[in-house]
C-alpha cells in the first residue's frame, strides 16, 4: 500500500510539474525567434544550418513542440509553428507577450531556484539594474497596455495639462499620452541612463506633445518650475524599502500642485487578486538584498495621507498578477 501511494504521489507531482514545459518551450522559442523560422514550415536541419545552431539540441526542442502542441509535424517532416505561438511569442507581434517569459525565466526562477541554498546562510542577491533594466522595462512596457486606459480616464477626468513621470522606464505612458494629446507638459525621470537614452530614440508614437527625459535619480531631483497636475509611480515601489517610501510619496506631493494627482501601477500584496503571484514575487524579492517585499493597499494609503494624497479609486489592471492601479489626489 505505501509503494502505491509513493507511485501515485509521484505522479502527482510529475503532472503538476508539465505546465513547466510549456514555460520553458516558449521562453526558448522566444529568445530565439524560432517561431518565426518555423512560421511557414521548415526542416529542424535547415533552421540548424542557417542559424548556426545544434541540430540535435533544436531537434529535441521540436520534439517537445510537437507533443505539447506548440508546434505541428507535417507529413513531409517539416515542422510548423502554431498560429496563437507565432502571435504571442514573436518579437516582431503586436500580440507579443513573451517579454514576461523572458523576465520569469531569466530573473525571477533562477533566484527561486536558489532559495534552498539562501535559506541556510546569511547571504542575499543582489539585483544588479544594469543587467536587467531592459527586460524589466520591457515587461512594464506590457503592463502599461492593460494600465492606460485607467491612466487616461484619470487624466481626462481632472483635465490634466503636466504629468511627471517617476521610474519612466522607456517612457512608455508618457508616449501614449503625448500621442494623445496636444500642448502638454510631459517629463519623465529614469535612474538608468541606458535606458532613457533607448527610449529617446524609440518612442514607437508620432507625438503631438513632446517628452523631456532627465537621467537622474528621483529622490535627489529637483524641479524649480510649474508643478504638476499629476504625477505617476509605476512598477518601482519594490525598488525601496517600506520606511523609504514615504519620502517617494513627500516626493509626489513636492512636485504636484494644490488638486494634483498621483497614479501608482504596482503588485499589491495580500490584495484580493493574484495571491499566489505576490506571495512567490515576495519571496523573489526577499531573496535580494536590494529588493524589497511588496506594499499593501493599507500601507500605500497610510503614505499617501500623511502626504497629503487621498485614496480616490483602487482597481485591479491583471487580477492573475495581483496588478492594480491606483489613483489618489489632494484634498480640494
Amino acid at each position: 500500500m505505501n509503494e502505491i501511494k509513493k507511485i501515485w504521489r509521484a505522479r502527482k507531482w510529475m503532472k503538476s510539474n508539465e505546465p513547466f514545459l510549456y514555460a520553458w518551450h516558449a521562453h526558448v522559442g522566444y529568445v530565439h525567434d524560432l517561431f518565426d523560422e518555423f512560421e511557414h514550415g521548415a526542416t529542424v536541419r535547415d533552421v540548424a544550418k542557417n542559424r548556426g545552431m545544434n541540430e540535435l539540441l533544436l531537434t529535441r526542442w521540436a520534439e517537445v513542440g510537437v507533443a505539447i502542441g506548440h508546434l505541428k509535424k507535417e507529413k513531409d517532416g517539416t515542422i510548423r509553428s502554431k498560429k496563437n505561438m507565432v502571435e504571442s511569442m514573436s518579437k516582431s507581434s503586436d500580440q507579443d507577450v513573451g517579454v514576461l517569459l523572458k523576465e520569469m525565466m531569466e530573473l525571477h526562477i533562477p533566484i527561486l531556484l536558489s532559495y534552498s541554498d539562501l535559506l541556510i546562510g546569511d547571504d542575499y542577491a543582489s539585483y544588479k539594474d544594469d543587467d536587467y533594466a531592459g527586460t524589466v522595462a520591457a515587461t512594464s512596457s506590457f503592463i502599461e497596455r492593460f494600465a492606460f486606459p485607467k491612466v487616461y480616464q484619470w487624466l481626462q477626468k481632472v483635465d490634466a495639462k503636466s504629468v511627471v513621470d517617476f521610474g519612466a522606464g522607456y517612457a512608455g505612458y508618457l508616449s501614449r499620452i503625448g500621442a494623445k494629446e496636444e500642448n502638454m507638459r510631459l517629463v519623465g525621470i529614469e535612474k538608468n541612463r541606458q535606458v532613457c537614452l533607448d527610449a529617446e530614440s524609440h518612442i514607437p508614437y508620432r507625438l503631438k506633445s513632446s517628452i523631456d527625459l532627465y537621467p537622474e535619480d528621483m529622490m535627489s531631483w529637483k524641479w524649480d518650475g510649474e508643478r504638476f497636475d499629476v504625477a505617476m509611480m509605476n512598477n518601482l515601489l519594490y525598488y525601496f524599502a517600506p520606511d523609504e517610501r514615504s519620502h517617494l510619496f513627500q516626493k509626489a506631493s513636492e512636485v504636484t500642485n494644490d488638486h494634483g494627482s498621483l497614479i501608482i501601477i504596482s503588485p499589491l500584496h495580500e490584495s484580493d487578486h493574484g495571491h499566489a503571484f505576490s506571495a512567490a514575487f515576495n519571496s523573489f524579492m526577499s531573496a535580494h538584498s536590494n529588493l524589497h517585499q511588496l506594499p499593501t493597499s493599507t500601507e500605500m494609503i497610510e503614505m499617501a495621507a500623511r502626504a497629503g494624497f487621498g485614496l480616490k479609486h483602487m482597481k485591479p489592471i491583471v487580477k492573475e498578477g495581483a496588478w492594480y492601479c491606483l489613483t489618489f489626489q489632494k484634498a480640494s
